[in-house]
């Protein structure tokens, strides 16, 4: 079973890599997944599913809505809020509708983001103290209560808020897994534990090591109920699964049975007895066995944790508590300045502009950061103005002497005071000396979304020996956090100084942001509905600078006195290469902003909106115990993906419809990445990202709200992704210390790039890191490594003091891949005090027949308090509510001496706490409560609202007075009187206006005896639902321009109308429809044609966006000169006439009444004639004359006769007739290279002649045009035929036919034939081959050929001519010489070529003439001669002959001549014989015999 529980859960683990759950966990995952079906069961679920963001955030909304109630506006003393008003709702219910809560909101997220820390930081996921696992319960909250005086101490001590939240979440992470993990909700529990968390709480009735405290499930990974033990000790669960990172820290599940398991797919020990388990984090049964236990957990966790901050309340005080979440609606002036002998002038300059600054505007806290060299501080962090001015004047010039300064330390020292989303301005002449921990303050601006702007004003002069840092740098500083970098003259800071106060009063959302462009640019500007006004902040020499609004009105950025005479542009700032200039209230839709120059500038829009967003790169973390996404720590790294959380803030009161796509640009506006979006949206949403890219980016983020409009929201931190991650291993036990002690923190350095050393630097805010070891640490791809920070106390270090820390990592192989881990060290008291201060009333008030609301306020109440600490002594007493008095006397901070308070209130106080806080956060109160104030309303809030109706809802405390009505004042206007004697009721207002917000006064009335007694009111608002809004009437036009035309129209008067809604287009013709909203009944069009008329449609519009009809009316714009014709074509041209065509041009087109034509022959100088064109966009001009240029001028008029600028054509008529083809056409072989071309022609309308020739080898002609009659060719080839074409063209490019003639070149002589050859030999033929002359070729008009028969050495006398290749019937065995020659057509010959051959052999006839020439009686002699056939084959002879007595006898007689003689001796005398001879040849073969017979002398 085990086996199987941990196969399936290894399966959905590897699911979860792409998907992810939704559950009490750290985070909301995708429930609805089918990969992850199998372990959330979705179709099983029943329920909303909470996880600790959500508790989190709920929690202090509850908190934050309660403290607001409790301590409202000075201006709002009836301040009311609905109870599900989201934060953001919350912060500007109280603050104003214009505020932005963007601050506030990552204030929370912060806590809720630590938080989740607790399931990603590897000391802490797996600790089952922290994650109340394993029956560890003492061991939690040892851990929870020595954490809450770090957090008090962090607020009190050093109000390091960021410390302090980081602290809560965790702690929070605890305190709301108690109640999902434990068996508190099962044994019967309905509320929460109020004491856990704090100093001194101790559990009891836990259960026993032996107790059973489960019993078995039926299914060990599904539903389970009943299976806790009733009347057991409290317990947790066990909770087991595979992971080598969580050795050492995991409890193991006793094998004796009767303990709990956490239970669910992912705990191995759900299959060991008892199985099943107990958790409550979802409401999925395969997730969470006590699933039907989720909701109650989750709300008592809700509960915990606003309880948990309630008392945090009152640890710290109204002041500080609004710090912790940054409640408070102005931001910091923060300054860094350089003080330095060089920077005298320039601190007098920014004294002057500072103190202007500070009388104009209201910041909520002040910041000055001197520094010099060597010399950084003393920091002035204040809420006061005048001690500030005081620290600002106090400011002089000293030390320095060389440029370089510690800059990069004096940052450090403000970053570690400034607020989150702060501007920090730097003004300095010189560069950085201490440039090592530059990363680690980029990062730490970065990760406070800190804009960092540097105002730089001298030189760097010192050596580059010493340089570390410069203006490189500095900008480099400013694009990373998106600042800006300003050069500025010496002694002139005028006009930084708007920009230093616009950036305290606002806090802007960024539109966009641009570095670095050169040359002409076009931006799209999307304005959408939320935004209240925008800013364009341009930093560089402009050559132009042109923003065009929806409407097509242009404003000219450069002209600076035409901007200030602009209503609704406002010149915050410009100087030469610097302006900030705003527009206030601007009409939405997609603005452009045109801008060109020759150098760099760059560019950054941003807006006061009501929408804003968050967005922090995650990763999904499948890994038990908790699946989650994890924020990325430190900058993310390159080709990895990751999910986006965004977070939409103030979407609701935007409006916002869908959001649907994610751009990662780079510096200068370039798509790097595009992610699609299109699924729902929420308070949070994740976005899975494509893999980042190795360059630097900017995230944007497109949506639209209710109107349709686009809006687009970028953050203006600059995100560098890298190759390397630094994780912080240390918790916060480790990073803290006593005074005199010591402490070390280890980190994990992980490298994805390339194999190389990496340089560990550390620094910290207090001073308190030594050093890292290693500082230097070689780590292969994908390797990783640990270092430690080492860290000492001095021994007067006052104890809650923190310092930010920061460890960097920088690749020397990839020096771009470095990364920063951030986290706090905490100096802790020498001595653990966890008593809280003693608390004594001298006596009780009494209010006795008087806590009832009505008679409360008749009498008044006074005591006296005595308040000591003796562990770590007093550092805050104070009494809530306010009451009348409240005196304290005998408060020192950390005094251990009695202190004194005199309280005075009256009896409408029936419950009041007097407080004392120790310096370690012990809370110690004295409780005077009188009883809840009888009668009192509780709640009092609109539960539904109508067209005309508002239905209250409150409740009332019981009281012993007879409660006979209640008086409802309603607007201030009119009351009602009822009677409700429920403690809960509800009354339906009814005959309100609709569209409007009413206001309501609830007063409880009693019976005091007889007396009629008004008791405290109770005050809510509401607002009525819309009717739709009666429609305008009465539009007309007011007046207009040849650009604008201003309309007006009556509305009725009705609170459903809060504006209007005005469309307009041109009629006639297409064009897109303008549409914008005002509060007025009057409206002006912009962006108009002159001389057009409009059609105009107004609508009342209600508060909700419900419409009336549409009062539709047509105005018309001023008459104008018209713009110049476009496209003006020369469309048809005859002999007599041409016509003309053109388009309307683009503006100022119902301008046009006509078109007038004006034309003329170009030789003179008037015009002929002009003609009118009215309707039609051409006209043909006529009669002119045939082969004529004219010039037409087209130009538009005015129907008042204004004529716009005219557009000038040219055109030739044709001629009449077409031209004639020339005739008597002569070409001459003028010699052997040129041809002479005569023809005649008439001459009409000819402009000149085309003449173009060609030979037949040759498939293209040569052409030129002349414009006499004749033409010599010349560089032709010679002996070669040519064509001649001629043709005459008119002067409007008419050609005529062509007329042809062909000639030729004289001959000269041919050079001699190549590569002459023999290609075949027969007995009686020869073949030959010959290539054309390489000289001349085209010159051959025929070869001459002969052969010549070869006679030993003499040639036959008289050689035979052939013009064939082939010779036939020739001798056998016989040698000739060939010879060829080229002759051209007037029988020029080349000189000889030749080759010898020889014919084969053939057998040869009989020889011929055999005879005896002469016999004796032993000798014969025989003569022959060669055979007349193939005669010269026969080489040798063979001679036979017989005698009479038969024999024979032979012999060969070689000869090749042509007569043969031969003797035959030895014959017998008178003795006839016979002889035979034949030829033989060289082979051997024997031709045909020749026979004779001879008779020897010798007879007697």
């Amino acid at each position: 079973m085990a086996s199987a529980a941990m196969a399936l859960r290894g399966a959905a683990l590897l699911l979860l890599l792409a998907s992810g759950s939704h559950a009490f966990l750290a985070t909301p995952l995708n429930a609805s997944d089918p990969d992850v079906v199998n372990i959330l069961c979705p179709d099983q679920t029943t329920g909303v599913t909470r996880d600790h963001k959500w508790i989190t955030r709920e929690a202090i909304r509850r908190n934050i809505r309660r403290f607001f109630l409790d301590y409202p506006p000075l201006t709002q003393p009836d301040f009311n809020v609905p109870t599900d008003a989201s934060l953001t709702e919350l912060y500007r219910a109280y603050y104003g509708a214009a505020s932005s809560p963007v601050r506030f909101v990552k204030a929370v997220n912060s806590v809720a983001a630590s938080n989740v820390k607790a399931d990603s930081v590897r000391k802490l996921r797996y600790d089952p103290a922290l994650q109340v696992d394993g029956e560890r319960l003492e061991d939690t909250e040892e851990a929870l209560g020595s954490r809450y005086s770090l957090i008090l101490t962090s607020i009190l001590q050093d109000e390091a808020y960021s410390a302090a939240r980081a602290l809560l979440g965790l702690s929070l992470h605890t305190l709301q897994k108690f109640y999902s993990h434990s068996t508190w909700i099962e044994q019967g529990n309905e509320g929460i534990l109020p004491d856990l968390g704090f100093p001194g709480f101790v559990f009891n009735a836990t259960a026993g090591p032996e107790e059973v405290v489960c019993t078995p499930c039926s299914d060990t990974q599904g539903p389970c109920t009943g299976n806790v033990v009733s009347g057991a000790g409290l317990t947790t669960g066990y909770y087991q699964y595979v992971e080598e990172a969580a050795n050492g820290y995991l409890v193991s599940k006793p094998a004796s049975g009767g303990k709990c398991s956490h239970g669910g797919v992912l705990d191995d020990s759900s299959s060991v007895p008892a199985e099943g388990g107990i958790n409550k984090d979802t409401a999925s049964p395969c997730f969470s066995p006590h699933y039907h236990l989720h909701e109650k957990a989750a709300e008592l966790a809700v509960q915990a944790t606003d309880h948990y901050l309630k008392v945090i309340l009152d640890a710290v005080g109204n002041e500080k508590y609004r710090r912790l979440f940054d409640l408070y609606q102005g931001s910091a002036l923060s300054i860094v300045i350089d003080t330095t002998q060089s920077m005298g002038n320039d601190i007098a300059a920014v004294q002057d502009q500072v103190a202007q600054i500070v009388n104009a505007s209201s910041p909520e806290l002040y910041i000055l950061a001197p520094y010099n060299d060597p010399r950084v501080g003393p920091l002035t962090k204040t809420d006061d103005p005048e001690v500030f001015l005081d620290a600002v004047n106090a400011l002089h010039a000293q030390y320095g002497g060389d440029a370089p300064e510690l800059f990069w330390h004096g940052l450090q020292l403000a970053l570690s005071s400034t607020p989150d989303y702060g501007n920090v301005f730097c003004f300095t002449d010189a560069g950085g000396k201490d440039g090592v921990i530059m990363e680690s303050m980029i990062a730490l601006a970065q990760s406070r979304a800190m804009k960092v702007n540097i105002v730089y004003s001298g030189k760097i002069t010192s050596s580059a020996a010493r340089l570390v840092t410069g203006v490189p740098e500095y900008r480099e500083l400013a694009d990373a956090t998106g600042g800006l970098f300003i050069p500025s003259n010496k002694f002139d800071v005028d006009f930084i100084t708007p920009i230093l106060g616009d950036s305290v009063e606002s806090s802007d959302v960024d539109i966009t942001v641009l570095k670095d462009l050169t040359g002409a640019q076009v931006i799209d500007l999307p304005i959408d509905d939320s935004i209240l006004d925008f800013t364009i902040h341009l930093a560089g020499h402009m050559d132009k600078a042109v923003l065009r609004d929806i409407t097509g009105t242009e404003y000219n950025l450069t002209d600076v006195a035409a901007l200030e005479a602009t209503p609704g542009v406002e010149v915050v700032a410009f100087a030469e290469a610097l302006m900030d200039l705003r527009w206030l209230a601007p009409r939405y839709g997609m603005w452009e902003l045109h801008l060109d120059s020759s150098s760099n500038y760059s560019l950054s829009v941003t807006a006061n909106s009501t929408l804003a967003w968050l967005g922090e790169f995650c990763i999904l973390d499948p890994s038990p115990p908790h699946p989650h996404y994890r924020p990325a720590e430190g900058r993310p790294l390159t080709n990895t993906v990751y999910y986006l959380e965004v977070m939409l803030v103030g979407y609701l009161e935007s409006e916002v419809i869908d959001v649907h796509l994610v751009e990662f640009v780079d510096v200068s506006g370039s798509l790097l990445r595009s992610i699609p979006y299109s699924e729902g949206i929420d308070d949070v949403f994740y976005i899975r990202s494509e893999p980042l890219p190795e360059q630097h980016f900017y995230m944007k983020l497109y949506g639209k709200v209710h109107s349709g409009n686009t809006f687009s929201r970028l953050q203006p931190v600059l995100i560098s992704p890298v190759k390397a991650s630094v994780e912080v291993l240390a918790t916060s036990a480790d990073l803290s210390a006593k005074p005199g002690h010591t402490a070390q923190g280890d980190f994990l350095v992980t490298n994805f790039g390339l194999e190389s050393d990496f340089n560990i630097t550390g620094t910290d805010s207090g001073k308190f890191l030594q050093y890292m070891e290693p500082a230097v640490i070689h780590l292969t791809e994908g390797g990783s490594g640990t270092v430690t920070a080492h860290f000492k106390v001095k021994t007067d270090t006052a104890p809650g003091t923190v310092s930010t820390v920061m460890v960097t990592a920088q690749s020397l192989k990839q020096t771009y891949s470095v990364n920063t881990a951030i986290t706090h060290f905490h100096v802790v008291p020498k001595t653990v005090d966890d008593i809280p201060p003693t608390c004594t009333l001298a006596s009780e008030p009494d209010c006795t027949g008087f806590t009832y609301n009505g008679i409360c306020s008749q009498k008044n109440w006074t005591v006296e308090a005595t308040l000591q600490d003796l562990g770590s002594g007093l550092s805050n007493v104070y009494a809530r509510p306010d009451g009348f008095a409240s005196v304290v006397a005998g408060l020192a901070p950390g005094t251990k001496e009695l202190v004194n308070v005199t309280y005075s209130a009256d009896c409408c106080s029936s419950q009041v706490d007097i407080i004392g806080v120790d310096t370690q956060g012990n809370v110690g109160k004295c409780v005077i409560d009188m009883g809840a104030l009888g009668g009192y309303i509780l709640d009092l809030e609109a539960e539904d609202v109508g067209e005309t109706w508002v239905l209250l809802r409150w409740e009332i405390t019981s009281s012993d007075l007879d409660l006979h009505k209640y008086r409802l004042l309603i607007n201030n206007d009119f009351t009602e009187e009822f009677l409700c004697l429920e403690s809960v009721c509800r009354r339906n207002v009814t005959y309100l206006n609709p569209c409007t917000l009413q206001s309501f006064e609830l007063t409880p009335h009693f019976y005091v005896g007889e007396a009629d007694r008004a008791g405290q009111p109770a005050f809510t608002k509401a607002t009525t639902l819309d009717t739709d809004p009666e429609m305008p009437s009465n539009g007309e036009q007011v007046n207009a321009t040849l650009s604008t035309i201003s309309v007006s129209w009556d509305a009725v008067s009705s609170k459903c109308v809060s504006q209007f809604e005005v469309c307009y287009r041109p009629f006639g013709f297409d064009a897109s429809e303008i549409c914008e909203r005002t509060a007025l009944s009057t409206y002006t069009l912009l962006g108009i044609e002159a001389c057009a008329v409009y059609q105009v449609s107004v609508r009342a519009l209600s508060p909700s966006g419900r419409r009336s009809q549409a009062l539709e009316f047509f105005v018309n714009s001023e008459d104008a000169e018209p713009e110049a014709p476009r496209n003006v074509l020369v469309d048809l041209v005859k002999k007599d006439s041409v016509t003309i065509t053109w388009d309307d041009p683009l503006l100022r087109v119902h301008c046009i009444d006509r078109y007038v034509i004006t034309y003329g022959e170009v030789k003179k100088t008037v015009h002929l004639a002009e003609a009118a064109v009215r309707g039609e966009h051409f006209a043909t001009v006529s009669p002119l004359l045939p082969c004529t240029n004219y010039t037409i001028d087209v130009f538009a008029v005015s129907v008042t006769g204004k004529s716009g600028p005219g557009v000038r054509r040219s055109a030739a008529t044709l001629e009449d007739p077409d031209p004639e083809p020339v005739n008597s056409l002569l070409v001459s072989n003028a010699n052997t290279s040129s041809l002479h071309v005569a023809w005649a022609s008439l001459e009409t309308c000819v402009d000149h002649y085309h003449v173009c020739y060609y030979e037949p080898t040759t498939p293209y002609e040569t052409c030129q045009d002349v414009k006499e009659k004749e033409i010599s060719l010349r560089d032709l080839k010679p002996c070669t035929p040519y064509t001649v074409l001629v043709n005459t063209v008119s002067f409007s490019g008419v050609v005529s036919n062509r007329t042809a003639q062909s000639s030729r070149t004289l001959d000269v002589q041919p050079g001699e034939p190549q590569n002459l050859r023999v290609t075949r030999e027969t007995a009686h033929s020869i073949e030959i081959d010959y290539d054309p002359p390489t000289t001349h070729p085209q010159c051959a008009n025929e070869y001459d050929i002969q052969q010549i028969r070869l006679d030993g050495h003499r040639r036959s006398s008289r050689p035979e001519y052939l013009h064939e290749s082939i010779f036939s019937d020739m001798e056998a065995c016989t040698s000739y010489e060939v010879r060829v020659r080229a002759v051209s057509s007037d029988k020029q010959a080349s000189p000889w070529v030749s080759t010898l051959a020889s014919t084969t052999e053939d057998v040869p006839s009989e020889p011929r003439s055999f005879e005896v020439l002469e016999a004796t009686a032993s000798t014969v002699t025989l003569v022959w001669y060669r055979p007349e056939e193939n005669g010269r084959c026969a080489s040798q002879y063979a001679l036979e002959w017989s005698a009479p007595d038969g024999s024979s006898y032979s012999k060969t007689v070689a000869s090749s001549e042509f007569q043969a003689e031969e003797d035959v001796a030895g014959l017998s005398a008178c003795s006839e014989y016979h002889f035979n001879v034949t030829g033989l040849t060289a082979s051997g073969a024997r031709g045909a015999p020749a026979s004779l017979s001879a008779v020897t002398a010798g007879c007697l």
